[in-house]
């Protein structure tokens, strides 16, 4: 239990509990979701937030001990509203169905709090073959906001209350691997540091906060994102992990715990003041600690990493749980023999590991990005034309600036001889397949921005969404005319 800090600039300090952070804040009329909220500062978030009026939906691994803390928190708090759901965040399957539940309730959404993670385990891979610490600290949690953020928004939009996303993450930020995130490591068992891991993923939740911001910001719309380090408590968390398990964290962590470190209250203070205090209004993409905003490292501050996580991020819930691996799957299944054109390796070939368990016959070869997919691909012993820039420049720019989807056009291209060439030797019919959307019907009022393509004034997220999936049908009935 901390006894004596001095106060920040917000009037609190590390001696606070979440009681005295949120002294006299209303929260009725919000709805928040907490991660982890059956243990430790998770369960004392919850129980703070519903004092104040706060619905709370608890998502938990498990779900006997979340009721066990709902009905506690219901006998302080009787006129409580408590929603409790369970939740793996190492399984992208269970945080799906997660997110698909709590829409099927219809409820609001003002507040997520990603408060659930695992410290320093051994080594160790996640249903969906991804290195555990970071599958359940950060790629959960990136899943989880990237499957509720409609909801966030449409909620802001609709109660004009602002949103907020906050990310627990770790003064352990400061400890990862040399090189930050090791993406194109991150499977890797050769290196593995427990430690090294956990602060990895600390890391990516700060960076994943502040580029949420950013692309908030962009799109103008009323929800911050900021992430905090809750302090030194001894909860469930040490005594589960590799480091502080066990005798350690019996005779020498948990004495130690007591004089050096917070109590639980404490701990789960600067959640409580991040989340609900009204004077962090419009605060975004901050790093709070002891209740204050605080400095994070510069690596958790460069822009450009933390883009590039979320890129590989996406790219790792789409391929692992995605319509082209299940299709990737079923073919085959079919006995098709398969390349897997992927952006990230490592997310790819857990895919291919996947399949190959289910048919162990399946032929399969994983390879990243455009120009080297091509290039390879020729390797396979398939030869193509050399690489070359369509007549439609435009639309390569599209595809690097605007939407990813464009670089199919550039694929096609490229590939177009060969697939030619198969079909006349082979006397079997070329089929070549756009995956477009229903969203192609909202796009901008002109459809394509020919000359407006990559002005950043009026870019709005959906409508260029839209726009792009417009492209592919438009792509596919040109190819179509073209190839007749």
């Amino acid at each position: 239990m901390v006894l004596f800090s001095r106060k920040g600039a917000s009037g609190f300090s590390a001696c606070n509990t979440a009681e005295e952070v949120t002294q006299g804040i209303d929260g009725s009329g919000l709805t928040a979701i907490i991660t982890g909220s059956s243990n430790g500062i998770g369960a004392e978030t919850a129980r703070v937030l519903a004092m104040r009026g706060v619905q709370i939906v608890m998502a938990v691994r498990n779900t006997a001990a979340g009721t066990a803390v709902k009905e506690t928190i219901l006998k302080e708090t009787p006129s409580a509203t408590i929603e409790v759901l369970e939740l793996d965040l190492s399984s992208m399957a269970s945080v799906r169905k997660f997110a698909g539940e709590f829409e099927s309730l219809g409820l609001p959404l003002n507040i997520l709090i990603n408060n659930a993670g695992v410290m320093a385990l051994p080594y160790k891979l996640s249903p969906d073959k991804i290195e555990l610490q970071f599958a359940t600290n950060h790629l959960g949690h990136f899943l989880l906001t990237d499957l509720l953020l409609g909801t966030m928004k449409r909620t802001a939009s609709q109660s004009n209350i602002e949103g907020r996303i906050v990310n627990v993450s770790s003064e352990a930020h400061k400890f990862p691997y040399k090189e930050g995130i090791r993406f194109d490591k991150l499977n890797d068992e050769e290196g593995y540091s427990s430690f090294g891991a956990y602060g990895q993923s600390k890391l990516a939740n700060i960076l994943h906060a502040n580029e949420l911001t950013r692309r908030l910001k962009e799109e103008g719309v009323d929800i911050t994102a900021n992430s905090l380090h809750p302090g030194a408590i001894v909860t469930n968390l040490w005594h589960n992990s590799t480091y502080f398990g066990g005798w350690v964290s019996k005779y020498v962590v948990a004495p130690a715990g007591k004089f050096l470190g917070k109590n639980v209250p404490q701990g789960a203070s600067t959640t409580c003041y991040v989340a609900l205090h009204p004077s962090n209004k419009s605060v975004s993409g901050e790093y709070f600690m002891d209740n204050n905003i605080s400095k994070a490292t510069p690596q958790a501050k460069d822009p450009e990493l933390a883009k590039k996580l979320r890129d590989f991020s996406m790219n790792l819930i789409r391929s692992s749980n995605g319509v082209g691996a299940e299709t990737a799957r079923v073919l085959a299944m079919r006995g098709v023999q398969i390349v897997m054109a992927v952006r990230t390796m490592a997310a790819g070939t857990a895919v291919k590991e996947t399949i190959l368990k289910e048919t162990p016959s399946a032929k399969i070869e994983v390879i990243a990005s455009v120009r080297k997919f091509a290039g390879e691909f020729k390797s396979l012993g398939v030869s193509t034309l050399p690489y070359k820039l369509s007549p439609e420049n435009i639309e390569i720019q599209f595809a690097t600036k605007s939407f990813r989807q464009a670089r199919h056009f550039l694929l096609t291209d490229i590939l177009l001889e060969t697939m030619k060439r198969s079909a006349s030797q082979s006397k079997t019919e070329g089929r070549i397949v756009n995956v477009s959307s229903a969203s192609h019907k909202f796009t901008y009022s002109q459809g394509i921005r020919f000359d407006k393509l990559n002005d950043e004034p009026r870019y709005h997220s959906s409508l260029a969404y839209g726009q792009s999936k417009l492209s592919n049908i438009l792509h596919a009935s040109e190819l179509a005319r073209r190839l007749k």
